[in-house]
């Protein structure tokens, strides 16, 4: 589990070039590496200063079996993550960079607000380069979607800080609907 800042996971294909597959943020299930006979092919490198919480598999069994709403709760957190994998595959697969660079504003806002921050707001810990990677684009094309979003009045972004300042106009973008 991620206590606070921002790890990239790197999916476990042996290319020459590492394929983000998320970005986990506090609050959220990093990945399960070896939860018993399974082995997880990912690895795991922190954006920013991090903190995590690691706990061996045979204390998770033991937590689950002692307390049937940590089972719950556990299976709840890997539901979550794998329907987020598939919105992102879906996302890269099936829409233009305006519309990913959108929907990845809403997710993160979404997920941060998850945790109890203020809606509409977050802060990247990943660069340009990393979303970019993440997204299936190229940074300079995440820099121009950024640019264009701000250009509308959707969002505003300072730094690495963003606000989004129409989430409705910015779902809108996302879907691929409207000018």
């Amino acid at each position: 589990m991620v206590r606070s800042g921002c790890i990239k996971e790197l999916d476990g294909a042996d290319t020459a070039h590492d394929s983000i597959a998320n970005f986990c943020l506090p609050g959220e299930l990093l990945t399960l590496q070896s939860a018993g006979p399974a082995y997880s092919r990912t690895t795991c490198l922190a954006v920013q200063a991090s903190f995590i919480c690691a706990v061996p598999w045979r204390i998770v069994e033991e937590a689950c079996a002692a307390a049937p709403d940590v089972a719950s709760e556990l299976i709840n957190l890997i539901v979550k993550s794998g329907v987020a994998t598939r919105e992102l595959l879906t996302m890269i697969r099936s829409k233009e960079a305006l519309q990913r660079v959108a929907g990845f504003c809403l997710n993160m806002c979404a997920r941060v607000q998850w945790r109890g921050h203020p809606a509409g707001e977050f802060r990247l810990g990943m660069s340009r380069e990393e979303i970019a990677q993440y997204l299936g684009l190229r940074s300079e094309t995440v820099s121009r979607c950024f640019s264009e979003l701000a250009r509308r009045g959707l969002i505003s972004v300072r730094a690495r800080r963003v606000q989004v300042l129409a989430p409705a106009e910015l779902r809108t973008v996302s879907l691929g609907e409207g000018p």
